[in-house]
């Protein structure tokens, strides 16, 4: 899993420095990676002891050799060949041997293939070689696969990713193919989305509803799977009705309901005019499915649209003025270490900065510098990316805990509602008495909110490794990012930007990293 290893060589391992960090005089208020995980980002770590013994046999004649270079070694029938790829997986091990897009493609076939009966590892053999964004020789994937790793290039220049509905799609889509490919028991085309996608799967709406590996929480079913592998969508988490008129994805989701329950491919393209026509020749249906929805193991409670009437579904693929719309709250990706609030921060001074020059200057080229962050921080890296509910969300990151308004979340008290169906009973009356004082209908009280290191869930900084640290800081100190920051003239950005300035040089002396990391205030 080349994403989430390190180099064997000297300066993969921990600085004196950094070891003495964990010394009871120097141990840091501020979050530090176990001393394992100090890697370099890019490189591959061999959790195999032969491996290791056979890398440094191998030095020994080519000291010069890389890690990829040796593990991409080896006749196809070697023992090395079969050991790299029990490792590393179909795809990641075929992807350190070739730049053939075909077999890389290939190589992901089989890779979702094995999924459909094994438990998935989403950040392993999924997951583009971030090596390659150092060599510089990619494997251009086709637009429209359906498994296209998170971390992959993009653009004709093949740059690395910067975190954003892009990449949050590629994972949206990865998921829904696992999902597919276990619930219709079969291989599914890798490129197949809308009406092709539809006759693959022939469609159905019933009420089933089916999980996903690491989230018990998270049930779709067949027409809310096919769906988010054709748009990329998130799956939805909670859903309310409003008035419309409907939004885009109202929009579209209902059709696929129509398509399904009356098994009409025509329905997911057909315009408004002959969409109208398919209605009347069906005639009106105002009955809604019954159901209990607060069931949530049912698709009744789970899927919007399953509910809903024919003439309702109708109105709100006609996105008409006064059709029913469906606002949601839907599963988000939480990033390792806060990553994503950091991230969204750097985005903002990038934007910033290029708002310097005029618009047609190429002195601060914003792409270069939102994807050169985005690689260094690992923000697209699917092994840093986890596809969460709201409640675990809450639960993982104090930020979004504080943002769980309506939900299970007492963000007035650190406390935590026990269940979801529970959440309406808990008014402001009984938060008034105390966190034992009133039970609810399951007998349960209310429980601790376990988030308490308040210096890691607020700062993001705390949670860079060293390494991440001193590649991050090498970047913000180069002439272009430095001249662009001088030309700032309001007094609040200049002291907003050396706050953060102070927080990670602070960082880099709790590391006891070189000084020379540590950045100017402007």
């Amino acid at each position: 899993m080349p994403e989430q290893l390190a180099l064997l060589n000297q300066l993969q391992r921990m600085t004196p420095q950094v070891r003495a960090i964990f010394a009871a005089d120097r141990a840091p208020r501020s979050f530090a990676r176990d001393p394992r995980e100090l890697i370099d980002p890019s490189g591959l770590c061999l959790r195999s002891g032969w491996l290791q013994n056979a890398f440094e046999a191998v030095r020994e004649d080519f000291p010069n050799i890389s890690i990829e270079g040796f593990l991409a070694g080896g006749d196809s029938r070697s023992l090395l060949h079969a050991v790299v790829d029990a490792w590393l997986g179909p795809a990641s091990a075929t992807l350190l041997r070739t730049s053939n897009p075909e077999e890389y493609v290939d190589a992901l076939r089989r890779a979702y293939l094995d999924f459909r009966t094994t438990m998935t590892p989403f950040d392993g053999g999924v997951s583009y070689g971030s090596y390659r964004y150092h060599e510089g020789f990619h494997v251009e994937l086709p637009d429209n696969l359906n498994v296209t790793p998170m971390n992959a290039p993009v653009g004709p220049d093949l740059h690395y990713p910067p975190y954003g509905s892009k990449v949050t799609k590629r994972g949206h889509r990865s998921i829904g193919m696992v999902m597919a490919s276990r619930v219709w028991n079969r291989e599914i085309p890798l490129t197949a989305r809308d009406v092709e996608l539809f006759r693959e799967l022939q469609v159905r709406s019933y009420d089933e509803v089916h999980a996903w590996d690491y989230d018990p929480d998270l049930l779709l079913s067949e027409v809310q799977i096919a769906h988010m592998i054709s748009t990329g969508e998130a799956p939805i988490y909670n859903f309310s009705y409003e008035q419309g008129p409907p939004r885009a994805r109202t929009v579209v989701q209902a059709r696929w309901e129509l398509a399904a329950r009356l098994q009409d491919e025509r329905i997911l393209t057909v315009d408004k005019a002959e969409l109208e026509q398919i209605r009347s020749r069906i005639g009106s249906d105002t009955v809604r499915r019954s159901g209990n929805s607060l069931d949530f193991r049912s698709r009744y409670a789970r899927d919007p649209y399953y509910r809903l009437s024919r003439d309702e579904l109708f109105e709100m693929a006609l996105a008409r003025p006064k059709a029913l719309d469906v606002a949601v709250l839907v599963n988000e990706w939480e990033h390792v270490g806060g990553t994503q609030r950091f991230i969204r921060v750097m985005g903002d001074w990038v934007r910033r900065l290029r708002n310097q020059y005029p618009k047609k200057s190429d002195k601060f080229p914003q792409e270069f510098w939102a994807s050169r962050l985005a690689m260094i921080t690992g923000a697209s890296e699917p092994s840093n990316l986890h596809l969460l509910g709201r409640w675990d969300h809450a639960r993982t990151d104090l930020e979004a805990g504080r943002n769980f308004i309506g939900t299970r979340l007492d963000r007035y008290g650190n406390r935590a509602i026990p269940t979801l169906d529970e959440v309406s009973l808990y008014t402001y009356e009984q938060r008034a008495e105390g966190r034992t004082g009133f039970t609810f209908p399951s007998g349960e009280t209310l429980g601790s909110f376990p988030l308490t290191d308040f210096d890691r869930a607020t700062d993001a900084v705390v949670g860079l490794d060293q390494r991440t640290l001193a590649e991050l800081m090498s970047a913000l100190q180069e002439d272009e990012w430095q001249s662009a920051l001088r030309l700032l003239q309001d007094a609040d950005r200049r002291e907003e930007w050396n706050g953060l300035v102070r927080r990670l040089n602070l960082q880099v002396d709790y590391y006891g990293m070189p000084a020379a990391l540590r950045l100017p205030e402007i």
